[in-house]
């Protein structure tokens, strides 16, 4: 199977950052987790191109070539998400959909003619689409009430980036959060009980990132970095020593709840982990 990842263009907007970019010689301030990811989950034997499209479109020949189309996105990107379901089918491939926009509002994708729908969470619903097209069905939804354990989840396919196009690089230690804020939809999309990676997990992906040569920037992307206090705690317990013993390559950032403040042991450990860890 030759299968072409596409994350869809970012209009300007507050998560676009455009013009800071531009000033900085930069495509995109953060690549696409959740593809990369995913790509870690399909059979070795699959032939792979990933395409973030805010730093370089795919070609004609990319859409030649490919047998399967995998399109990710965020409600903001829904006109090129739109764009490329219809072009790809156009062209007579099969696109599958997943990721935040098509799993909170599917029947835009439906419209569109997306063949499958892999939404909710990956690692529960990646395996269904690849036994469905094991058996050689052409569409189909692909649904999960479960919430997968993330320590389970691969190490994402940092090889297939541009790093030195983007201004921060993501990783994710927990998925979801213990309040209801009435802004906020990750307790629908991830629940509200935090799950999170074990320290030794996540620091074999900083590992992979130091190792390829970025020093820069890291978005730990979890809506609330201490959701689950305790295990918190225990990741930056081990990410001090990690970090001391490399120099500091990275500063951090990501977000957390107010209650933060609350937490003097909380704050200390975030401080000697990073030594600027912006929130």
């Amino acid at each position: 199977m030759k299968a072409l990842l596409l994350w869809p263009t970012m209009p300007n907007s507050f998560w676009s950052y455009q013009e800071t970019l531009d000033l900085a010689g930069l495509k995109s301030t953060n690549p696409p987790l959740g593809l990369i990811t995913i790509a870690a989950m399909l059979p070795a034997e699959w032939e792979i191109r990933l395409f973030d499209r805010n730093v370089k479109p795919e070609t004609d020949a990319d859409w030649e070539w490919c047998d399967l189309a995998i399109i990710s996105a965020m409600i903001v990107q829904k006109a090129d998400f739109q764009s490329l379901i219809h072009k790809g089918v156009s062209l007579g491939k099969r696109v599958a959909v997943g990721g935040p926009f098509p799993t909170s509002i599917p029947v835009v994708a439906q419209v569109a003619g997306a063949h499958y729908l892999i939404l909710d969470e990956g690692e529960c619903t990646i395996p269904l689409f690849l036994d469905a097209v094991a058996r050689g069905e052409t569409e189909g939804i692909f649904r999960s009430t479960q919430k997968p354990d993330v320590t389970h989840t691969p190490i994402p396919r940092f090889d297939l980036l541009d790093l030195d196009a983007y201004l921060a690089i993501t990783v994710q230690f927990s998925r979801g959060c213990p309040f209801q804020c009435e802004f906020c939809d990750i307790i629908n999309l991830y629940g509200r009980k935090p799950r999170t990676k074990t320290p030794v997990q996540f620091l074999a992906e900083l590992e992979v990132l130091y190792q390829m040569g970025w020093h820069r920037y890291i978005f730990i992307v979890d809506d609330n970095f201490i959701g689950n206090t305790h295990n918190a705690k225990l990741l930056l317990r081990a990410l001090i020593p990690w970090m001391e013993a490399r120099n500091y390559p990275f500063i951090f950032l990501t977000e957390a709840s107010v209650n933060l403040a609350e937490d003097d042991e909380l704050i200390e450990l975030m401080v000697k982990a990073g030594k600027l860890f912006d929130i």
